[in-house]
């Protein structure tokens, strides 16, 4: 996805945004159903660190290879109902396996994150890509990051100490946390990437076929085998249709039908969504220092995106 906020401080065009999409859920209005796809989206995205731990601890390349066959199966069946099968198969193979590449990789990165460090706390460390982002486009483009970026890049990684303080006093488990880096590491450049391809087509779909596939055989290579139980399967299957593709079909037709910089503001509002649901669902050690370390990482995120 990709962030076109208008040039307004931070917290009024979050602000903004919630409120927006407050009364449209309440009273209605021109842009209630743009909101209402974005709210989806966000809720859609946010469910996947519940739904990886639910899978956990099952291996995670099998996780994600069968979770993407699931979507790859879904998305096709919603472009054969839309007699769209010739444009699900004229995606390159080029795009196809950088797209794969950045789904799988950063996915494959989290998994192993949450077992070291947890689901919460990896999820704020993933929430480093747009951080991350912000500085590999000032390499790309040989351009020293403004001031507010700057402090949004410092306030990101200031959000994932705070997060991370209550393990540094009996133990940090360094190569936890550096396996959620190289997760948002590698989204940040999948999303450079996708961002100067600028293909409009649906790349997600048929890519999650590739996707699975590779993932399925590095399980295979790499991991002992594994047979999901009840609730492992219902977790990959929702992963596979939710995260996977509902999530960015929403997302596509919300930017299409709403105000961009509005609906993006929300998209800021994700890693605490995901808090909240790790905590309904008792999958999560959810602490203060997590939900701060959140907030200081989404405040990163939105400072560091201004250009």
């Amino acid at each position: 996805m990709s962030f076109n906020l208008q040039h307004l401080p931070a917290h009024i065009r979050i602000a903004d945004g919630f409120a927006a999409w407050l009364r449209s859920a309440l009273f209605g209005g021109p842009n209630g159903r743009a909101f209402a796809l974005v709210g989806g989206a966000i809720v859609l995205w946010a469910s996947w660190p519940a739904l990886a731990t639910i899978a956990h601890p099952a291996p995670p390349f099998m996780v994600l290879g069968l979770s993407a066959l699931v979507g790859f199966v879904f998305s096709f069946l919603v472009a054969f109902r839309q007699n769209q099968t010739t444009t699900f198969f004229a995606v390159r193979f080029r795009t196809m396996a950088f797209v794969a590449f950045g789904l799988m990789g950063n996915n494959a990165f989290y998994l192993a994150a949450i077992s070291r460090i947890g689901p919460a706390e990896a999820n704020v460390v993933h929430y480093l890509w747009p951080v991350f982002l912000v500085a590999l486009a000032s390499l790309l483009h040989r351009r020293v990051p403004t001031w507010i970026q700057t402090i949004g890049i410092a306030s990101g990684f200031c959000g994932v100490a705070v997060a991370l303080s209550p393990q540094m006093g009996h133990g940090l488990d360094l190569f936890g946390l550096a396996l959620g880096v190289c997760g948002a590491l590698t989204f940040a450049i999948y999303s450079i990437g996708r961002s100067l391809a600028r293909v409009e087509t649906n790349v997600i779909g048929p890519s999650l076929g590739l996707a699975g596939i590779a993932a399925l055989s590095a399980h295979f290579a790499l991991e002992p085998f594994h047979w999901p139980t009840l609730s492992q399967w219902a977790a990959i299957f929702l992963m596979g249709i939710g995260p996977f593709t509902v999530a960015n079909m929403l997302w596509d037709k919300a930017t299409r039908q709403g105000s961009a910089a509005t609906i993006s503001s929300l998209a800021f509002l994700t890693p605490l969504v995901a808090i909240a649901l790790l905590a309904l669902f008792g999958l999560g050690a959810v602490t203060a220092a997590t939900v701060l370390g959140a907030l200081l990482a989404i405040t990163g995120a939105v400072l560091s995106s201004r250009s």
